[in-house]
């Protein structure tokens, strides 16, 4: 360093697993200050020396949790950084490796095969360096606002060769950071073997970050300090990895939520909710259970609700969430209020504080990203959806509704600063999926078909004034026939016209019944829009009675065609290990397209079919309490039939949707006719009732 470095020493004794106690290690740790963390930098902001171990190596012990011919990846306890099994120069969580350096020619990351737990398989990285006197390089990658907030130690294997000396008389510092661009920096020398074959195991006590803000890591960078003499040769890093004797990654994003569900499953109260004959009572009382989700998967800090959590053996928390999300928390508070379940104090609380967090988020031309952090509010994905912005906006018209005295100015607000032309392509009239920030384009694919979820955004455009009236009649029912040869059916129909609008009344036939399709031939896409939209009311021979026959057609296809004990199919959340995925499923001969039948039954087509077949949709709600599949916050995700197997999770768009379908039925449409009461839910009244889809 350039100039005296002041250390303030102090011993820590670390916090110990029980796993480790026979380990007995202690943390010596010096702090210094510097500036700037580019190549010419002078110095470290806190340097930690170097650890003293009595025992074991920690390599010996890591390896009783996961063998050595395994990957740390297959053990929860980990959260793996990167182990460079994938062959690219990009870690676990897709982020590059970088190179920071004073010349072009002073540091090569090259893959190699040599890995560090299992040499017959596996890859790690080489950072070939050479370095004049007193120069050092950097290679680092991004974190993402890592949450590592219960992790208890920072692992990570590497090795030296070098060229010049036999020995190596430079440093090699670990950099952790968080997004406060705060540092710290942990000399490793002493770990890593030079010119050895066997690999070093470092073993660093999350004690020694705590200045950082562990639930937003920002990056994690290896240094190379050349020291007084010319440095060259090569270091190995490979299995970077945090740790905790718990599932690292649940423990440390759980302390972020109000709560999380104590058990799995209740088989009493799933025997007394089964044998409740009073149909009220017993949808009021799963409404009351479903309400929980947005009571306590949500931010303590940022009142953001999650997009999905899962109990079981492989807890998980997606902590992240959504335009539709937020919509679903705020129409399942109103909901909560129109059932008794929270005073109209706590539910102006709760919607003011989300509120207040939504005008913090980054956006564009006053429209909200797809997904952000729960924690960070960082938008995860610069991707601008139309339908789950439309999703939002209705959700704002209901608050204002529901609450115009405390809330309606703060609510027309936000929703004056959308303006859903900014999606009309008018070309053909119809509204684009959404706008790709990263690419700064309007994507070409458009919502063009009328039974999808995105009928109540274009519904809401058109009441809202920012897109014409015509547009409605440009939405496909289906093609003209021959239009497309690869859809399951050739339509059949006829040309009418609306305004001055000439469009084909297309439908499809199943089972010798006559209805229009869906995409992807799921219940959701039918059913979605009836939570605020009154077509059964207002549209008895369009949209309402072909979200009767398709709700009827599902029913049978399930019951009759394949004998599922249960019904309902549309999209549902598929857990594999420690990963999440979200399907498309539906019924392929009731799509357009089609989704595929994975025999997966979804418990919330039953809530919205409550608008369609109610005493159907509560008979089949009771079914699915047969399969286990009920928990806490209400009915778990989805049924597998075949299996038997109960995926538990809870996604909020499954909640809110349950929940508000729910209120509707025992409150006589609540959520509905406070949409319909506001301008914009009733100006385009009149295009769902002139409407008939199969007669003259």
């Amino acid at each position: 360093m350039d100039e005296p470095t002041r250390y303030r020493l102090f011993l820590v004794r670390s916090k110990i697993p029980k796993l480790f106690r026979p380990l007995s290690f202690f943390l010596m740790v010096a702090v210094s200050v510097f500036s700037t963390t580019s190549c010419a930098s002078v110095g470290p902001k806190i340097l930690i020396k170097p650890l003293t171990m009595v025992g074991p190596l920690p390599g010996m012990v890591l390896n009783q949790i996961v063998r050595p011919e395994q990957s740390l990846l297959s053990a929860s306890q980990f959260k793996v950084i990167d182990d460079f099994n994938g062959g690219e120069l990009k870690n676990r969580m897709g982020y590059a490796w970088k190179t920071e350096c004073p010349r072009a020619d002073a540091l090569r990351l090259v893959i190699e095969k040599k890995d560090a737990r299992n040499q017959k398989r596996g890859q790690s990285l080489t950072v070939r360096y050479h370095l004049r006197p007193q120069e050092h390089a950097s290679v680092m990658s991004e974190l993402d606002s890592l949450d590592m907030s219960r992790a208890q130690y920072l692992v990570f294997k590497c090795r030296l060769l070098t060229d010049l000396a036999p020995t190596f008389t430079g440093r090699i510092r670990l950099v952790l950071s968080d997004k406060n661009n705060q540092s710290v920096i942990s000399d490793v020398t002493r770990w890593c073997p030079v010119n050895q074959k066997d690999w070093g195991d470092i073993f660093l006590p999350m004690a020694a970050f705590r200045r950082l803000d562990l639930n937003r890591l920002g990056s994690i960078a290896f240094t190379i300090h050349a020291g007084k003499d010319e440095s060259k040769g090569d270091f190995a890093i490979d299995e970077i990895a945090f740790y905790a004797d718990c599932d690292i990654e649940h423990e440390s994003l759980l302390d972020n939520l109000v709560g999380f569900p104590s058990q799995v499953s209740n088989t009493m109260r799933d025997t007394r909710l089964y044998q409740e004959k009073d149909v009220k009572l017993f949808l009021k009382e799963i409404a009351q259970d479903t309400w929980k989700y947005f009571v306590y998967a949500r931010d303590k800090q940022t009142h953001l609700v999650m997009d999905h959590i899962r109990v079981g053996p492989t807890p998980l928390i997606g902590a992240y969430t959504s335009p539709t999300n937020i919509a679903m928390d705020f129409m399942g508070t109103v909901a909560a209020f129109d059932l008794g379940f929270i005073s109209r104090a706590e539910a102006v609380r709760k919607l003011q504080d989300t509120l207040q967090t939504l005008r913090q988020l980054e956006r564009w031309k006053g429209f909200f990203y797809n997904f952000y952090h729960t924690g960070t509010l960082v938008a995860t994905q610069r991707f601008v959806s139309s339908v789950d912005n439309g999703w939002l906006a209705i959700a704002l018209v209901i608050i204002r509704q529901a609450f115009l005295a405390e809330l309606g100015k703060d609510a027309t607000k936000l929703l004056d600063e959308f303006h859903f032309d900014e999606f009309l392509d008018y070309a053909n009239n119809q509204l684009s999926i959404g706008y790709d920030a990263e690419k700064g384009e309007m994507v070409g694919v458009h919502y063009g078909f009328l039974v999808t979820e995105a009928r109540a955004t274009s519904y809401l455009a058109i009441g809202k004034g920012d897109v014409p009236e015509d547009h409605w009649w440009f939405i496909f029912r289906t093609t003209p026939p021959g239009v497309w040869k690869w859809q399951n059916q050739n339509p059949q129909g006829r040309y009418v016209t609306a305004g001055n609008v000439e469009y084909f009344q297309g439908y499809y036939t199943y089972q010798n019944r006559k209805f229009v399709p869906s995409w992807g031939g799921s219940l959701f896409e039918v059913l979605m829009p009836t939570l605020i939209l009154k077509e059964k009311e207002l549209a008895g021979k369009g949209l309402g009675l072909n979200n009767r026959i398709s709700t009827e057609l599902h029913r049978d296809y399930c019951l009759k065609e394949n004998k599922y004990p249960v019904w309902g199919i549309s999209p549902a959340g598929s857990s594999s290990g420690m990963e999440y995925r979200y399907l498309s499923l539906g019924i392929k001969s009731l799509g357009i397209k089609g989704y595929t039948d994975m025999q997966i039954i979804t418990p919330h087509v039953s809530f919205l079919a409550l608008d369609t077949l109610p005493m159907q949709a509560i008979d089949n709600i009771r079914r699915f309490l047969k399969f286990d599949s009920y928990g806490e916050y209400g009915f778990y995700d989805s049924v597998n039939v075949r299996t038997k197997k109960v995926n538990a999770q809870y996604l909020a768009l499954d909640q809110g949707m349950s929940l508000i379908a729910i209120c509707n039925y025992l409150k006589n449409g609540s959520i509905k006719e406070r949409f319909h009461a506001d301008p914009i839910g009733k100006k385009p009244e009149h295009l769902l009732k002139g409407e008939s889809f199969f007669n003259p």
